[in-house]
């Protein structure tokens, strides 16, 4: 019967999570921490260059023993720096990736030599950790544990994970994470974006618990708690943008103050861009739950893990030390799920409160349109009342010249010079205008009767039917 080769696992996830592409290398820098015999364990940071990363891998490396062949229990941490992450994400060194000459093309720390040396040295998973888009397939938001052999053919746990967010968050950080548990020393490349300073906040934090940091799981509660950080920092910018979407507006039973606590003027609503900064706030709250959702699986992922790892199984390790530093990290992971619940819950506030603002927004308008809907009506009215008056006298006008027309035509063709020459009288004159009057009245009569006869009938016919 075949047997399952232990680290089966891992091989298929590396066939299904590798980055086919070659980067450029650029400066590192290095976090190890040491000394968890003394009373105060010590921090240390520094920098290598590409060229000098071989030299490292193969001489600084080697971890001192202690006694009884006991090697130092060490937590070393590569960090790489990715840029700040403008547009579209990590973008490679390709030129046919470059959207535009102002977005940014960002690099890795490590070419794939450089990449395969580091695992094969620090025993990592083959499951990249690297943050990459396009080509690149990462686990987003996703923590795991494997058990892989190491270059001794002794067991060592790989961790992975990398940040479940994007740009609106503004932080992406990913780590590859190895521990041995004959020897107690623990090694990882952490990749994220952010300033060149951006890892300060590692090496504090390391610092300050540096009593914790020979656990594995430490390092994931601290990223776990920086991006919870993030998170939150971005419902409040969402918020100040809502803020400024309610002044703008005018559409808030809330009085708000400025800075130097007077009354803020509102709005009036005939900033077309409102419904557009409205709808875009709507749309960063839902992509934001669905980081804070993401997240939250991240830390439950960890605390499962961790109380899942078999501790009983290390001979060498002391329980009760390794009992105290869980239920520290277990307390931690405990906060920033309740930071991410209330999060969730800020989240829903700031949809229905853009909701709200929405429909108040598209009620203003509808009422504004109504109302010069209701003006034009009115003018309509207006105009046809002023149309109607206006033919009304034209019609008056139009049978006083039917009536007189007759007349004026007599009195012209009396006045010329064949007919003055025979001198007719003034009873001639009348003679003539008072019958030729009463003809066209009658014509015009019998027309208009014809008309209306022809117009009107057939459809008052049809009506009876």
């Amino acid at each position: 019967m075949a047997k399952l080769k232990p680290d089966l696992f891992q091989e298929f996830q590396e066939r299904h999570f590798r980055c086919p592409r070659d980067f450029k290398s650029v400066d590192l820098r290095v976090i190890e921490v040491g000394g968890f015999e003394k009373e105060a364990p010590s921090t240390r940071s520094f920098i290598i260059k590409p060229n000098e990363l071989e030299g490292w891998l193969s001489n600084d490396v080697s971890d001192p023993v202690v006694g009884r062949g006991e090697r130092e229990r060490k937590l070393r941490i590569i960090l790489g720096y990715l840029g700040n992450g403008e547009k579209y994400d990590y973008m490679i060194q390709d030129q046919r990736w470059a959207i535009s000459p102002a977005a940014p093309v960002t690099t890795i720390p490590f070419s794939q030599e450089h990449y395969r040396l580091v695992c094969e040295k620090f025993s990592l998973p083959g499951i990249t950790s690297l943050l990459l888009s396009r080509e690149a397939r990462i686990l987003r938001g996703h923590f795991q544990l494997v058990k892989v052999l190491s270059k001794n053919n002794e067991s060592v746990y790989g961790l992975t994970m990398s940040s479940f967010s994007s740009l609106l968050i503004g932080v992406k950080i990913g780590v590859s994470m190895s521990y041995d548990p004959s020897t107690g020393i623990i090694n990882a490349i952490l990749l994220g974006s952010g300033l060149q300073d951006g890892f300060d906040w590692l090496h504090e934090d390391l610092e300050h618990l540096s009593a914790v940091a020979d656990n594995p799981f430490l390092l994931p509660t601290l990223i776990c708690q920086r991006l919870a950080e993030a998170i939150y920092t971005a419902t409040d910018s969402m918020f100040d943008e809502l803020h400024q979407v309610e002044i703008g507006s005018g559409q808030s039973g809330i009085k708000m103050f400025g800075e130097n606590g007077m009354p803020i003027p509102r709005g009036n609503c005939e900033d077309p861009n409102l419904s557009m900064a409205v709808l875009g706030i709507s749309q960063k709250a839902l992509a934001v739950e669905g980081y804070v959702r993401g997240h939250m699986l991240t830390a439950t992922s960890i605390e499962r893990e961790l109380l899942e790892f078999p501790w009983q199984q290390i001979p060498s390790i002391d329980y009760d030390r390794v009992k105290e530093q869980n239920d520290f990290i277990l307390k931690q992971l405990g906060f920033i799920r309740r930071v991410l619940d209330f999060a969730l819950l800020r989240v829903e506030h700031l949809k229905q409160r853009a909701d709200v603002q929405a429909t108040a927004i598209t009620n203003l308008l509808a009422q504004r349109n109504n109302e010069t809907n209701r003006r034009l009506a009115e003018s309509s009215t207006s105009i046809a009342r002023d149309t109607r008056r206006d033919s009304s006298a034209m019609k008056s006008i139009a049978i006083l010249t039917m009536v007189f027309l007759p007349a004026t035509f007599t009195a012209t063709y009396f006045e010329t010079p064949a007919v003055a020459a025979l001198n007719p009288s003034q009873s001639f004159y009348w003679v003539v205008t008072v019958p030729l009057t009463l003809v066209v009245m009658l014509v015009w009569l019998f027309s208009f009767r014809f008309w209306v006869v022809t117009q009107f009938l057939p459809v008052h016919r049809a009506k009876l039917r």
